[in-house]
């Protein structure tokens, strides 16, 4: 006697998953952005000061 495993994969699951990952990824990177933006700010606002 044989066993069946029958496996489905929920295409919908794993669309939203890959979704969910990409905007995750894109609201990090312009996070780290901001952050060295405004980091970068102070420096920034010094040089014109000085010349």
């Amino acid at each position: 006697m044989a066993n069946i495993t029958i496996t489905e994969t929920r295409v919908e699951t794993q669309k939203r998953s890959a979704l969910k990952k990409t905007l995750w990824f894109v609201a990090l990177w312009c996070v780290g952005v901001g952050g060295a933006m405004l980091l970068a700010l102070p420096f920034k606002l010094l040089i014109q000061m000085a010349h």
